[in-house]
């Protein structure tokens, strides 16, 4: 899958991201439950993943 962004819009993702990993950082360590806490951490690899994916070659809508 191919999505073009403008700058400001691959700006605006960036922070959006970067908000929900900060808060998942917290989450993961107030979580008590083993399963969930496993959960969460995957979900801030996948975070992490898309957030070096936008760092490097991004397709600008023109």
């Amino acid at each position: 899958m191919e999505l073009r962004l403008t700058e400001p819009e691959v700006k605006l993702l960036r922070e959006v991201l970067d908000a929900d990993l900060s808060g998942l950082l917290m989450e993961i360590a107030r979580t008590d439950n083993r399963a969930m806490r496993e959960g969460l951490k995957k979900r801030q690899d996948l975070l992490k993943e898309i957030l070096d994916r936008l760092g490097g070659a991004v397709a600008l809508a023109s």
